[in-house]
């Protein structure tokens, strides 16, 4: 009918744009130059990602057949040139680039100045402290956006590992500008309250740009000033930061961050009933042998006839008392005879036994011994001393033997 009016499904009008960009000869094949962001390799091996520069942002696919023949592997930041052609996926009426080609043209601005301020913070040792995280805080803190997944995520992992345990949020950004200076005012609310022992600091995954607010300089520096221990975050296991480096503890995941702070409560209920049990049957076994040392102490001698005891006790008792008297005796005796000996020996070597066999001692007015006859003189007086008694005397007359 004339003048109807066409009305195109969505489908049909995904089709349409994408025949229109397919038969631009100008979009068939081009080479466009950027940064690489948002940088995914998937299981099936098609590359998937962004291309930027400081005013634009173009989505991207490489397929298996064609990333096969790179000879580098693509990163965030890195800036090259891609070849290839423009499309429109049509089921989802997504405008991308299908590069066919890559090669490297340099590294992004937005890289380097990762790179340079991640270099100035580790030569300033903002990364080198790492401490410990509490086995069993008491509350945890969580510094992320309020209406996140990642909040959810942790949230839903500790209620799960252990119920009981007290999460406190500081909401704060976590994207776009000023999200660092939210991040660093949460932090320090949170380093205010006693009861929080741990931080999470984090959110999702997400491009370059979306994660660029934990790059944040002053960011680390309030992370390494934290007087609590504090976990970071921070995207996908893929995804690093400075936010990583200069925290206590990365986790590659925020679920991840909340298994890391978070004990199970069964486990730890489980290892308690395991420790006790262990602890009564160690118990019970000191207790069975102590019995045991008791029953066969009970049946010795000593203890169910102390009687014995003392019998045999005082057997040895005397022994060692007739063992000492005979010692005692037999020294003795030696004694007598050596003193004996002793005397026969003095009796021999005594002067008065010379004097028994008709010899006499002279001795002077003094009383001294006179050993040669030039010791007197005529009218000396003196005394002669024989074995039954001594006769005063005088000489008369001194005749000396000439040698």
């Amino acid at each position: 009918m004339a003048g109807a009016e066409t009305v195109l499904s969505v489908s049909h009008l995904n089709e349409y744009v994408c025949r229109l960009l397919e038969n631009d000869i100008r979009l068939k094949s081009i080479k466009v130059s950027g940064e690489l962001t948002g940088f995914k390799r998937h299981s099936s091996g098609h590359l998937y990602f962004s291309l930027k520069d400081e005013n634009a942002l173009i989505r991207c696919v490489m397929f298996r057949s064609n990333a096969q023949r790179l000879s580098f592997e693509p990163s965030d930041g890195m800036q090259v040139v891609l070849s290839g052609s423009v499309s429109v996926y049509v089921k989802d009426g997504q405008y991308q680039f299908y590069a066919t080609g890559m090669r490297p043209f340099g590294e992004g601005e937005f890289y380097k100045q990762f790179i340079e301020l991640r270099d100035k913070l580790k030569a300033e040792g903002l990364f080198e402290r790492k401490r410990p995280i509490p086995f069993l805080p008491r509350c945890v803190g969580v510094a992320t956006s309020e209406t996140g997944a990642a909040f959810h995520d942790i949230r839903s992992v500790i209620a799960r590992r252990f119920p009981t345990m007290r999460i406190l949020l500081a909401p704060v950004g976590v994207q776009g500008a000023g999200a660092a200076q939210t991040i660093i005012n949460g932090i320090g609310l949170l380093n205010e309250i006693d009861e929080v022992d741990v931080i999470i600091v984090g959110r999702g995954g997400g491009s370059y740009e979306d994660l660029s607010c934990f790059n944040d300089e002053q960011l680390a520096r309030a992370i390494f000033a934290s007087k609590k221990p504090i976990i970071s975050a921070v995207g996908h296991e893929i995804d690093f930061t400075i936010a990583d480096f200069a925290a206590d503890l990365r986790a590659p995941t925020p679920s991840a961050a909340a298994e890391l702070c978070v004990p199970e409560l069964d486990a730890l209920r489980s290892g308690i009933a395991e420790s006790l049990d262990r602890i009564a049957s160690a118990a019970m076994a000191q207790l069975n042998a102590a019995k045991q040392r008791i029953r066969l102490l009970s049946s010795d001698s000593v203890l169910s006839k102390p009687s014995a005891m003392l019998d045999m006790k005082r057997e040895k008792l005397n022994a060692a008392k007739t063992l000492l008297e005979q010692k005692t005796a037999e020294g003795i005796t030696s004694a007598y005879m050596r003193i004996e000996s002793l005397e026969k020996r003095l009796d021999a070597l005594s002067p008065f036994a010379v004097l028994k066999r008709g010899y006499a001692i002279i001795t002077n007015r003094n009383g001294e011994t006179v050993h040669n006859a030039s010791a007197l003189t005529d009218g000396m007086p003196i005394g002669i001393r024989f074995s039954d008694g001594t006769v005063a005397a005088t000489v008369e007359k001194v005749d000396e033997k000439s040698s």
